[in-house]
């Protein structure tokens, strides 16, 4: 079946970049996966045998024939029929893992981190821009607003880079598996009132910290929590936005 632009499909098809994403998962016997995206089941198919219990989130209602046909039969593996962006849990899983559609990877990323409280491990096939994005460190220019969110709550870890020709259709881009492990001393902080304020900070890079937020922080509390006001958002640590989010309204 061929790729659907408009859904972001790639798939799969390197028999050794599957083997070794499978590693970096490292299903367990005892644990309850997702997999968002399995399409044809290139990797579910070494997945399903190896955890309790696996749910497959897939979008596209032409490949459910395909799923059900190949995992349909195992009792330990539901699929389902679902936009993952309306994927919400009730109960804590142990992994999240999927080769995430590019067009919709950001939202879906915050999505989940709405939910980390049950969700203590992603591991994703990303656009490599977008895992840099996510893993980049203060004084970085692809330092910005998914780095502080996500960072703030998971340890980022950039790891296998795939290229194009393992795919079909190819890409244009490189793509990369990044690891999320939930830390276990997270600051306690209003997630929305550090989005919005992330995303103000960052919503004009080249000016000031205290430009951008005037709005919001006064250059007082910036000085009192230590950041120099002239700085630029991209200077500010993940701890900087923490503490700054507890002035937010």
């Amino acid at each position: 079946m061929r790729a659907k632009k408009q859904l972001g499909q790639n798939f799969l098809h390197d028999e050794a970049v599957i083997h070794s994403i499978v590693r970096i998962i490292h299903p367990q016997p005892e644990q309850t996966m997702i997999e968002i995206g399995p399409g044809h089941g290139a990797i579910t198919q070494y997945l399903y045998t190896q955890v309790g219990k696996l749910h497959l989130i897939e979008l596209d209602q032409d490949l459910l024939p395909e799923l059900q046909h190949k995992f349909g039969n195992h009792s330990n593996t539901e699929i389902h029929h679902l936009d993952a962006l309306k994927l919400q849990l009730d109960k804590p899983v142990d992994q999240i893992v999927g080769n995430l559609p590019y067009n919709i990877s950001t939202p879906l990323l915050i999505h989940f981190l709405y939910q980390a409280h049950n969700i203590p491990r992603m591991v994703f096939m990303l656009q490599k821009e977008v895992v840099d994005r996510i893993c980049a460190q203060p004084n970085n220019k692809t330092y910005g607003r998914l780095s502080v969110m996500l960072q703030h709550r998971y340890h980022c870890e950039a790891r296998l880079t795939i290229p194009p020709d393992a795919f079909d259709p190819a890409p244009k881009v490189d793509s990369q598996i990044i690891s999320l492990e939930r830390k276990a001393d997270s600051v306690d902080v209003d997630l929305q009132k550090l989005e919005k304020l992330v995303k103000q900070a960052f919503s004009q890079r080249r000016k000031t910290i205290k430009n951008n937020l005037k709005q919001m922080i006064s250059e007082s509390i910036l000085v009192e929590n230590g950041i120099d006001p002239r700085s630029r958002p991209e200077n500010l640590s993940v701890t900087d936005y923490q503490k700054l989010s507890h002035h937010v309204d």
